[in-house]
């Protein structure tokens, strides 16, 4: 599977993963803003943006865009996090023209009535109540918040009611002139096209459309990343269980590091014959499901547990996730743990390499962080490399007990 980059002069970048074999193809847009990008009177926006981009263009109501999608029958959609906004799709060979005809309408042509607009608005602050009514969803924002305190990503993704209820029509367009421009955007094809079939379409839907000027592409910048001090934030929300997350600094994104904390994590947390599931669910009943995570941006990481549990229970289970990290920080990991979780790992990989549309997620958010690819061979490598003294020295390097940040969400 060989990846194809090209960089054009107005800083546009394109990336094509041809799979002869495969029978759809993913289209990935992705413009480099997110609420990391936004100052304080803009928080919210770039989420705005992604919505308000299927509500209509110049040749097309909001209603035909997504009437269009629907009669190709293909899976589209758009998200959008601290660092990017990503429109994407999935369609067979012979409609992938008419999709980035739809998506490059969007981008270069958006227009939107202001009834549109208020509704959307008012669908965007029902998204954030809906949010602030789920309990996890509520644990990842408060830690979210509360680990990126005096960062540009310590707001929320979608911003908050007050600031979407002020907003008007002019900062959406001037938002999007401001952020979607050449240097900002990465197009990736993943599966059933070729390099030269993907340059043409861009010739075609895109060139024509972004300035001509010459300019660098956008490049996050890698910085040490965020040591926050130890802290415990409760919210009382009226649930039957506790939900939990713990969570320690550790490195960014772009630390070499990182391969051995995602192989640390699987081993600790990550499946039903981990540590943590062992330990806490296995030998003491004592929730339903925990688990660990590890979140790498480019200004910092976490290490984290995440766990539910009925009140009674969660300090005794915040004690054994203690434990556990003492006796890791003691003795290490095993090289029986270090086998099993390397093959998961390949495993993984091997069923992502299936899927193209976890192809192309994966090659934009390389490309947004990287400006390159790093190909599955060459990190397979890593992993295969990786010795259990590394895996120890690394756990020793970051993970502490009293380096613990602490969301509870519940009674």
């Amino acid at each position: 599977m060989k990846t194809m980059i090209k960089t054009y002069p107005n800083g546009l970048r394109l990336v094509v993963t041809p799979m002869a074999d495969f029978k759809s193809v993913a289209f990935s847009m992705l413009v480099m803003v997110g609420s990391g990008d936004e100052t304080k009177a803009e928080e919210g926006l770039s989420h705005f943006c992604e919505h308000m981009l299927f509500k209509g263009t110049t040749k097309r109501t909001g209603q035909q865009v997504i009437d269009e999608f629907a009669n190709l029958g293909v899976h589209y959609n758009a998200w959008t996090s601290e660092s990017a906004t990503c429109y994407h799709t999935k369609a067979v060979a012979g409609n992938i023209e008419d999709c980035i005809d739809l998506f490059s309408d969007m981008y270069f042509n958006l227009k939107f009535e202001k009834n549109d607009f208020d509704k959307e608005g008012d669908v965007i602050v029902q998204e954030i109540a809906m949010h602030e009514d789920q309990p996890i969803s509520v644990m990842y924002d408060r830690m979210n918040t509360l680990f990126y305190k005096g960062t540009k990503y310590e707001h929320p993704v979608a911003g908050y009611a007050q600031a979407i209820k002020s907003y008007q029509p002019k900062d959406i367009y001037n938002y999007v002139k401001k952020h979607y421009i050449a240097p900002n955007t990465i197009l990736a094809f993943s599966g059933d096209i070729t390099v030269e079939r993907a340059e043409a379409l861009v010739a075609k839907y895109y060139l024509p459309f972004f300035s001509s000027e010459k300019a660098e592409p956008k490049q996050r910048q890698n910085i040490p990343a965020i040591q926050p001090v130890a802290t415990t934030l409760q919210v009382k929300k009226d649930t039957e269980q506790q939900h939990v997350i713990l969570s320690i600094p550790v490195c960014n994104q772009y630390s070499d590091d990182r391969y051995a904390l995602t192989l640390f994590a699987l081993l600790f947390g990550g499946d039903m014959s981990s540590r943590l599931f062992i330990s806490v669910r296995e030998k003491l009943g004592l929730v339903y499901s925990i688990s660990s995570d590890l979140e790498l941006s480019d200004i910092g990481g976490r290490f984290g547990v995440v766990f539910s549990c009925t009140p009674k229970n969660t300090q005794k289970v915040i004690e054994v996730v203690n434990q556990e990290i003492n006796k890791i920080l003691q003795d290490g990991i095993t090289e029986e743990e270090l086998k099993r979780y390397r093959n998961q790992w390949h495993m993984q990989r091997l069923f992502d390499s299936e899927v193209t549309t976890r192809i192309n997620n994966r090659i934009v958010e390389q490309m947004a962080a990287r400006n390159q690819v790093i190909d599955m061979e060459t990190e397979l490598k890593v992993i295969d490399a990786l010795t259990v003294a590394d895996i120890n020295a690394v756990v020793k390097k970051y993970l502490s007990n009293e380096k613990i940040i602490t969301v509870i969400v519940g009674k």
